[in-house]
């Protein structure tokens, strides 16, 4: 019905080199993640009461973080799936503490509220909903969602795999330059793929854009497939997968950035927590306090979620992601108040996007080595997101054929 949940699974590497400590066996989506998750959907298809509902979460939290000391055999997939287990206890809080999924949330092309159905069919859209975090053919549709498609059946198809072998190319050129950059497969002490000295700035942000598009195109690209599978199987429809991202020229400012451009598959959980701390901390809605508390604690959650992610990779590295994701609230304080200085003053009207557009770019040339140099640390640029490589294949052919 909506998209899935991705999450960036790589494949198994001969290169991985991290220890992981505490590992006790080979982690499972199936039995870790989805089996999980479809008991979850069951208890909140019941309408439990609150105590019972309790005993369910803390058996269904138990399950989970037995998770974070297994292993995938892949550093870089081993922080997917400890952020997948993260993002699954945020939902989980989101979906039976926050909000009543039965009696809130309906399908938008028949609305159909799920208290309305039978138990099986209550239990499987729930399950849907739970895999549905941006909420696309729901009523709580998260916002920001990019437009949906308005293309037919094939046509779409078509598209999706072609933009997937794009982000292809894309990840294989990235993983390959990373490869070829001994500061990221052999880190030293004083020598960094994102220290100046090393490279120069220019460098560094080639680095940094190389590290990025390994996460965001694999995450494009998985998407795109799964979207052009279930649309040329039947099972949906192609107004129901939307863009993973916004438009990039909407980047103009930090806000922004996360906010439009950014994929918004945290934004569920991120969101309601937030309201709820506010409404907690007695804000009214619509104010400035209420609204800088969400800003916070939106990014407090989404930091907390990213150290499930640094768990699994190590316990050494725990809390080593959190530093960034606070540091974008601060940001984005900042950031406000120098709009609105400009706006007082005249100016905001006389300065161009281009102004923002620098300032975007410098400050993540600022802060993504913060939340990259300990993955490089950690080893994971040695694993290999793609296990087949066409741009090295062609790189060794071509040096052979010399």
């Amino acid at each position: 019905m909506d998209e899935l949940l991705v999450h960036n699974g790589s494949s198994p590497s001969s290169f991985l080199t991290t220890d992981l400590p505490n590992v006790t066996g080979s982690f499972s989506i199936l039995r870790n993640l989805l089996l999980p998750n479809i008991c979850l959907s069951f208890v909140i298809a019941l309408q439990l009461k609150p105590h019972v509902r309790l005993a369910c979460f803390v058996a269904y939290s138990f399950t989970l973080v037995k998770g974070f000391t297994l292993s995938t055999g892949d550093s870089l997939r081993d922080y997917s799936m400890g952020s997948a287990i993260s993002s699954d206890l945020a939902t989980a809080i989101h979906m039976l503490w926050l909000t009543d999924p039965v009696s809130d949330f309906s399908l938008e092309k028949d609305s159909t509220h799920l208290a309305s159905l039978p138990f099986l069919k209550r239990w499987y859209w729930t399950l849907c909903a739970l895999y549905s975090p941006r909420g696309v053919g729901w009523n709580y549709q998260v916002a920001n969602v990019p437009p949906a498609s308005a293309q037919s059946r094939w046509r779409f198809v078509a598209r999706q795999l072609l933009r997937a072998f794009t982000f292809y190319l894309l990840v294989d050129f990235a993983q390959t330059y990373i490869h070829s950059n001994p500061l990221f497969t052999n880190p030293r002490p004083g020598a960094s793929p994102f220290d100046i000295h090393s490279q120069g700035y220019f460098c560094r942000c080639v680095n940094i854009i190389a590290w990025l598009t390994l996460a965001h195109g694999s995450l494009n690209m998985q998407y795109l497939a799964l979207s052009a599978f279930c649309v040329s199987s039947g099972v949906s429809e192609p107004r129901y997968w939307p863009d993973l991202f916004g438009d990039w020229k909407e980047c103009y400012t930090v806000r922004r950035h996360w906010g439009v451009t950014w994929h918004q598959l945290m934004r569920r959980y991120t969101s309601s927590i937030g309201r709820y701390s506010a409404q907690t901390l007695g804000c009214k809605r619509g104010t400035t306090s209420s609204s800088y508390i969400q800003l916070y604690v939106g990014f407090l959650v989404s930091g907390l979620v990213h150290i499930g992610g640094d768990a699994m990779v190590g316990k050494q590295y725990l809390g080593a992601s959190f530093p960034f994701f606070l540091a974008q609230a601060v940001a984005i304080t900042l950031e406000d108040a120098v709009i609105a200085f400009a706006s007082r003053v005249g100016l905001k009207k006389r300065c161009p996007r281009f102004f923002g557009y620098v300032w975007v770019f410098v400050w993540f040339s600022i802060c993504r080595a913060w939340y990259i140099q300990w993955a490089v640390d950690a080893g994971l640029a040695k694993t290999r997101p793609l296990k087949l490589s066409i741009v090295q294949t062609a790189l060794y052919t071509f040096h052979n054929s010399e």
